[in-house]
């Protein structure tokens, strides 16, 4: 336990503030031969990861902008790979293979 003097005296040493920018990554996922969204596709991008919504859409935060690489797969989504740049607020639209959709499913064009 920190004495409430050391305390004090730590508080008025230390005016700064801490502040951590978060990167918001948002976007939608669709079929890329029909364009129907896709609901329930795991999306990952490093150790952030989230579940698309009925609608296709995703939304997550990443530690820092710069090149990532965005992962997806689901039960009708092999896994496929993307590698984009993410800005402060990136809103990305991916379209992806869906073995449900599309019988001839491969690699993403």
């Amino acid at each position: 336990m920190i004495a409430r003097s050391t305390f004090s005296r730590m508080c008025r040493r230390w005016n700064g503030v801490l502040a951590i920018a978060l990167v918001i990554v948002a976007g939608s996922i669709a079929d890329r031969t029909t364009g129907q969204p896709l609901p329930g596709v795991t999306v990952v991008i490093g150790t952030a990861h989230t579940v698309s919504r009925t609608d296709g859409s995703f939304r997550l935060s990443i530690a820092k902008p710069g090149a990532v690489v965005v992962s997806v797969n689901s039960d009708d989504v092999p896994p496929q790979q993307f590698n984009v740049k993410a800005s402060s607020t990136a809103h990305m639209n991916l379209r992806v293979c869906s073995t449900t959709l599309d019988y001839n499913c491969g690699p993403p064009q």
